[in-house]
């Protein structure tokens, strides 16, 4: 049995290595399309997160404390949902905050607060013990990705103007394009959506959260 889960372990972590790798390589050319670079972007955010938090044991000591620093919940809830508005709605920002946040690595800020909010559901990393609070918040996590991809969809005019003289690498006109981004952004959504159920109904069985000088005891 230890075999199996190291294998489906490595399996995982290689799987989502894969899917980061591609999405990285899809971000070279944002304005060839908004739907392909949302693709890339979610799949960043969204596809690698559980994969290769999926290829991690449960911590233990100093790696277990690492883990409840970057996995915090409230610091995930926080950085997610903010990342989420920044980047899909930037006319919430001043041009200034804008531009700087437009010059950073925004593939590696999306792994990094996809694998935070991910590991909120995540046996071996999450924090919450209630599942109640941890489908809460993951729900009020992802809000702000399916108000952004809403808007896209029914918006009636190109929201982002470097996209407003660009053709499409698919052929079609800006504004379809946009709401094919929505469409691809909403559906990117889902399966956290659906993992955050998944542990409110209790499908995934009984998980025993630990903090860092926690004795082994379970929670009540």
């Amino acid at each position: 049995m230890a075999r199996e889960g190291s294998a489906l372990r490595l399996s995982a972590g290689l799987a989502g290595l894969a899917v980061a790798a591609t999405a990285a390589a899809g971000l070279r050319d944002p304005l060839a399309s908004m739907a392909s670079y949302t693709a890339a972007l979610m799949a960043l955010n969204q596809l690698a997160p559980p994969l290769l938090l999926a290829a991690l044991p449960r911590p233990h000591g100093a790696a277990a404390v690492a883990a409840a620093v970057l996995f915090d919940p409230i610091a995930a809830l926080a950085a997610f949902g903010a990342l989420s508005a920044a980047v899909s709605l930037p006319g919430l920002l001043n041009p200034t905050l804008a531009g700087a946040l437009y010059a950073a690595p925004l593939g590696a800020l999306e792994l990094l607060t996809g694998l935070m909010i991910w590991a909120q559901v995540m046996p071996a990393t999450r924090r919450l013990r209630a599942d109640w609070r941890v489908a809460l918040l993951v729900w009020i996590g992802t809000l702000p990705m399916t108000v952004v991809a809403a808007v896209w969809m029914m918006a009636p005019a190109v929201i982002y103007t470097p996209y407003l003289d660009v053709i499409c690498r698919w052929d079609v006109p800006p504004l379809v394009d946009q709401k094919w981004a929505g469409f691809v952004m909403l559906l990117a959504g889902m399966p956290l959506q659906l993992a955050a159920a998944w542990v409110l109904l209790g499908l995934g069985g009984s998980t025993t959260v630990r903090r860092p000088g926690d004795t082994g005891q379970c929670a009540a």
